[in-house]
């Protein structure tokens, strides 16, 4: 197994990407994390890592700089950039400092797939053993995929790419998204280790958030019961069970972040949240309009809305239409063409091209996915 490091100060998103991915499938395992380029380099030297998946922009130490320190210390290891920021700029610093590849948020599952095949070749070979321990686990896994469908995989993915966004959007439809993503699970026989893994993966989600807010863990769950949250989702015996605690969890974890006093950043935020609710309908909707909507600046409500939710306001505005996309295809009968005005695009094949990068698949194969 390749050994795979992830670099990025933001919490919940290096939670999001070891989740991302079906890791073991492709050869590889997360053998660490870090915070920040100080803490990479020590990670680096305790764990080893052949692949390192790094922020650019990170306090202390940013991106390149660690990229430059890490190929000094580690002639071997393979770096790809993950940004934010779709800058040239940046793209040739990581050419110069021997970055190997890119990869601009927001990704989904295939980009990230081409990605590690692309950089494979660069990998150093692994050992005979390693080797083989390599071919076994795809195996397993392939056995796995074979009583998990692809199209199961799929959906979980996007359901879980909605939940990240929805508890950082104070979507009110996260409940929904969370029993859409255990609906998706009951095929699988209760407690089997493909059911205990996604369980605990949106289980983290929810905790990762709430730490990410300043919670303790302990004001998430009943601070009563003796066992911690991993363990107690393994002591339910049903799939309804584990589905109304895990719901019970996420609403507690949604009421802590609404009981918070609002300052005037997250009024500020709310309020251009409601008005992108109100205009992701028209196709000209920018960061500029929602400013001028809010009144204040553009660039001084872009610094907020990164700061409350992680995102740009052209991410969620992207977000909002494809959630409402979603939402028309699952209804049927409706042109494609149709949809795409409806939230704000008005170039059908862009709306596909978007609808694609954001869920994997295009609205006419989703559809398909939906009516079997």
């Amino acid at each position: 197994m390749y050994k795979v490091m992830i670099v990025d100060d933001e919490p919940l998103f290096r939670d999001f990407l070891r989740l991302k991915m079906d890791w073991q499938r492709h050869g590889f395992q997360v053998c660490c994390e870090a915070r920040n380029g100080q803490e990479a380099l020590a990670e680096a030297e305790k764990h080893q890592p052949h692949l390192a998946l790094v922020d650019i922009n990170m306090p202390f130490m940013d991106g390149i700089e660690l990229a430059v320190k890490l190929k000094d210390r580690f002639e071997r290891i393979v770096i790809v950039f993950i940004s934010g920021h779709n800058e040239f700029e940046y793209v040739q610093k990581a050419v110069r400092t021997g970055v190997q590849d890119y990869l601009l948020k927001p990704f989904n599952e295939a980009e990230m797939t081409e990605m590690l095949e692309r950089i494979r070749p660069k990998l150093p070979r692994l050992s005979a053993g390693r080797e083989i321990d390599r071919v076994a686990a795809e195996g397993a896994r392939a056995a796995s995929a074979s009583a998990h469908p692809g199209q199961e995989a799929l959906e979980l993915g996007a359901v879980r790419d909605a939940i990240v966004l929805g508890l950082r959007m104070k979507d009110a439809d996260v409940l929904d998204e969370v029993r859409k993503a255990v609906g998706r699970l009951r095929s699988s026989t209760w407690g089997d280790e493909y059911a205990d893994a996604m369980m605990m993966g949106l289980l983290s989600l929810a905790l990762t958030f709430a730490g990410e807010r300043g919670f303790a863990y302990s004001r998430v769950w009943d601070s009563g019961e003796d066992k911690a949250p991993y363990d107690r989702l393994k002591v339910c015996a049903t799939w309804d069970e584990a589905e109304e605690w895990l719901i019970a969890l996420y609403r507690r974890v949604i009421q802590l972040t609404e009981d918070v006093k609002p300052t005037k950043a997250s009024s500020l935020f709310s309020a251009a949240i409601w008005y992108i609710e109100q205009h992701y309908a028209d196709a000209d909707l920018s960061a500029e309009q929602v400013a001028g909507g809010v009144y204040v600046d553009s660039s001084y409500l872009r610094r907020i809305f990164r700061k409350e939710s992680g995102h740009s306001i052209v991410d969620h505005i992207t977000h909002i239409r494809m959630k409402k996309a979603r939402a028309l295809l699952l209804e049927g009968n409706r042109r494609l063409a149709d949809i795409s005005e409806s939230v704000g695009y008005a170039d059908p094949n862009y709306f596909s091209k978007s609808f694609k990068k954001r869920f994997g698949v295009t609205p006419t194969e989703y559809e398909q996915l939906v009516r079997k």
